[in-house]
Order: structure tokens, then sequence, then C-alpha cells
């Protein structure tokens, strides 16, 4: 018996994993992540793309057709026949913008990468505390139906015949009913909460083996120091970059790309000859300067975005704080104050019973302590669940 127990004992440690393998596990296989990979890699090719010229142009001419003879090519020395190539050459320059360009655009990619993992790592930490919540909720409600159970027992055993007995039995009776109902209600959300993190994951969890801890907060002056590690602050840094390389990109358009056609006529009946036209395309309607406004204004509403977002990242820093402290603070509270005090209580009104007491004051105290031994349990989750955001504002993964 002990052998088998020590088995079961040993594969249920072994499929007992902590958050943190959770997270490394789900950043390696999650599809999400893998599609943001994949674009990631094709911004390798769209920067050799960027130093490639256009496509030359190859036409074929057969020159002064006549319809008396159309297949007569030596009735005058107008009928040629002529292969043309023409070659656009980018303006000095062009080359070197556009990849600034396409690296900036690669470095936006890879900075949304780091924010969908930073995500990713967020999402697994609360739901896996959330189930660690449910569970230790389970856990409470379950041993304090076994003891108001108990005492519902021993009250109807000591004094059955007392004509206030039967009231305070059916109050019990509700309260323990009361009770069962909420541990359905977690039942299902642990349940779903269970699917969400399989999903998370990329796998299914049995067990988590974190414990739900609590301790002093750090300062707020740390989590503010690291703001600039936020990866979607970092994203949008890159976006301003590349709104910079694509201004400059377009100011480049103002400046006309020449272009190079060299032409071989043949005739049959005369010499031949070549022939060298250079041309550009000329700006006359003033569509490279408007354009170049445009990529100008785009600029500062990126500059604008990326303020406002840094204002609004040390305003949730602040906020996330307050709520780390006031979870602290409450689960504090509710050890060192209430639930000694309920606990104290409890006993009296137990060893109160066994001498004929009112079951409804004990049952009355049972809940009030439930109740708080709740919301530690909840302090606790809520600590947690806030500094995996406050990691996560600051870029920890």
């Amino acid at each position: 018996m002990r052998i088998i127990f020590s088995i079961l004992l040993i594969l249920g440690l072994l499929q007992a994993q902590s958050i943190d393998q959770l997270v490394k596990h789900a950043l390696k296989k999650h599809p999400s992540l893998k599609a943001i990979q994949h674009r990631l890699s094709s911004m390798d090719e769209r920067t050799e793309k960027s130093q490639k010229w256009a496509n030359p142009d190859l036409s074929v001419t057969i020159n002064d057709i006549q319809f008396r003879k159309p297949f007569d090519r030596s009735l005058e020395r107008m009928q040629y026949n002529a292969v043309n190539f023409k070659q656009k050459f980018p303006w000095f320059g062009k080359l070197d913008a556009r990849k600034t360009y396409a690296e900036e655009q690669k470095s936006v990619v890879f900075h949304s990468y780091e924010a969908a993992r930073v995500q990713l790592a967020l999402q697994i930490r609360t739901t896996a505390f959330t189930v660690k919540e449910l569970e230790a909720r389970i856990g409470i409600l379950r041993s304090y139906m076994q003891l108001e159970t108990q005492n519902i027992k021993l009250y109807t055993d000591m004094i059955s015949t007392d004509t206030m007995s039967h009231s305070d039995s059916v109050s019990a009776e509700l309260s323990l009913s009361r009770i069962e109902i909420r541990l359905e209600r977690y039942r299902s959300l642990l349940q779903a909460q269970k699917e969400k993190l399989s999903y998370l994951v990329q796998r299914s969890v049995a067990k988590i083996n974190d414990k739900l801890r609590i301790k002093r907060p750090g300062s707020l002056k740390q989590y503010l120091n690291r703001l600039s590690h936020n990866a979607t602050y970092r994203m949008k840094l890159s976006q301003n970059r590349t709104a910079d390389a694509n201004k400059a990109l377009v100011d480049l358009e103002v400046h006309p790309d020449p272009y190079v056609k060299v032409g071989y006529f043949d005739r049959p009946d005369f010499p031949d000859y070549a022939s060298v036209t250079v041309g550009i395309s000329l700006p006359l309607y003033g569509t490279e300067k408007l354009n170049s406004e445009i990529a100008r204004k785009e600029a500062l509403s990126s500059r604008s975005s990326t303020l406002d977002y840094k204002v609004f990242l040390k305003s949730e820093i602040r906020t996330n704080y307050a709520k780390l402290k006031e979870a602290y603070r409450i689960y504090n509270i509710i050890q060192r104050e209430s639930l000694p005090q309920l606990g104290h209580m409890l006993e009296l009104g137990a060893s109160a019973i066994e001498e004929g007491a009112d079951l409804f004051t004990y049952t009355n105290i049972l809940e009030q302590k439930l109740a708080l031994e709740e919301e530690s349990i909840s302090m606790k989750a809520e600590y947690q669940r806030t500094k995996a955001k406050l990691k996560a504002l600051t870029g920890e993964i």
C-alpha cells in the first residue's frame, strides 16, 4: 500500500508545475507568437528588397509596316526592327533611406513580438493565480461545511427536545445550503479558468505547485524607474523612428529617379544603328511636396501618441501599486485583527453548544469567519495578480 501511495505521490509531483514553467512552455509553443515570429522573419527579405533597383523594361519594336507589302522590310530606311532596354536608377541616398525604413519596420514588429510575449505571460500568471484562489476557496468551504455539519449533529443530539432547537437547526441547515451553492459556483468557475489556462499554455494543466503568498511591497520608485522597459512603449518609440524614416524617404521622392534607355535598330538593307535616351519624370504638380507634408504630420502624430502612452503608463503603474498596497494592508488587518477575534469567539461558541447554547449565534460567527477567510484568500490572489500586472508594465515576463 505504501509503495502504491508513493508512486501516486511521485506522479502527482511530476504533473504539478510552477507558473514559471507554464510561462516558458507557452512562450515556445503558442501559435499567436508563432504568427508574429513568421512576420518578423519576413522583415529580413523586406530589408534585402529595399536595396534592389526597379526592374528594367525590355521592348521590341517593328517599325513602318506597310499594308501593301507587310512582310517586305526593305522598302525604305524607316523600316527597322528594334530592341530597347530601359533602366531606372535610384536617386543618391534613396537606397539607404529605404533600408533604414525597412529596418525600423522590423524593429516595430520585434517589439510587438516582445509585447505579445509579456501579455501572454501576464494572462497565464493572472489565470493561474485565479485558479489557485478558487482552489483555496473550495478547500475552505469544504472544511467549513464539515465543521458546521458536525456542530449541527452535536446540537441536535444534545438538545433535540428543546423548543428552540428546531428553528436553530433549520437556520444552520440553510447556512450550509448557501455554502454548498457557493461551492458549486466556484467549481464551475474553476473549470472555466482551467480551460482558459490550458489554451494559454497550449497543454492540459493538472496542478500548479505555486503557493498564494503575500509580502511587503517594494517601493513605487523601483517600478517607475523601469517604465522605459515596457515592451509596448518601446514599440511606440520604434514607430516614431519608422515615421521619421518614412519622412526622410518621402522627402527624397522630390528628386525624380533618372532613367537610361538604350535601343538597337536593325535595318535589313540599310546600316544598323543604336540610340541612347536619358530622362526623368517632371514633378510639376506638387504631389511629392504634399506627400512630404503628410509624412511630417504622421511623424508628429506618432510622437504625440508615444508621449500620451508614457503618461498613461505612469498612471497605470501608480494605480496598480496602490492596489498592491491595499491588498497587503487588508490582508494584514484580517490576519492580525479580525480572524484572531472571530477565532476566539468561535471557540467559545463551540464550547457553549455542548452546554446547549444558541446554535444560531455560533452559525452567524462561523459565517463571518468564513467570509473573512475567503477575503484573505482573495487579497493574496489579488496581490499576486497585481504584482504580475506591474511586472508586465515594466517589461518583465
